[in-house]
């Protein structure tokens, strides 16, 4: 891979090109690094405080690309492109977004009409022999294609309920004694 790297950069010298095209285009910082500098010790979210610390790194030549900057400030090279992005659409107030992590607020997995069915289900005393058996009643009656973890999350912890078949019993157990 380096040689490759040696052998286009020598070929872009040999042909009277100045330098080497870069992979990814940087934005141009339009802030002095004396502003970016201000930005980063006066910020108290540290989150926004690393972004800025990211420009700053660019703009005084410390980190020359993005993994670079990804490398000195402990983040992956994605978030670094994902940032830059953030500043070139919006510049240091885009830089400010932060999102909440998760889903959106009041979205579910299983419409409520649905969710009560299954509580209905699940309060019968045969129940479900299995949240696997959950998972398939979810799919073809409702049409509703959910991984296995998420049935036994939406189950066991936000309905606090649990698939109610008996387990089979040893037969020589005794069926009357204790």
């Amino acid at each position: 891979m380096l040689y490759q790297i040696q052998r286009i950069t020598m070929q872009f010298v040999r042909f009277g090109a100045k330098k080497a095209p870069a992979m990814y285009n940087l934005p141009e910082i339009t802030e002095s690094a004396q502003k970016l500098e201000e930005l980063v010790c006066k910020e108290q979210d540290a989150q926004i405080q690393r972004r800025y610390h990211m420009l700053l790194l660019l703009k005084t030549g410390e980190a020359k690309s993005r993994s670079g900057a990804a490398r000195h400030l402990g983040v992956h090279r994605n978030t670094i492109a994902d940032w830059l992005g953030l500043y070139e659409e919006g510049g240091l107030e885009g830089l400010r977004k932060v999102g909440e992590p998760g889903p959106d607020p009041g979205q579910q997995s299983i419409p409520l009409e649905t969710m009560e069915q299954l509580k209905r289900r699940l309060s019968e005393p045969e129940g479900f022999g299995s949240y696997k058996e959950i998972q398939r009643w979810l799919a073809e009656g409702f049409g509703l294609e959910l991984p296995y973890t998420t049935v036994h999350r939406i189950v066991r912890y936000d309905l606090e309920a649990k698939p109610k078949t008996p387990r089979p019993s040893h037969p020589k157990k005794a069926s009357g004694s204790k």
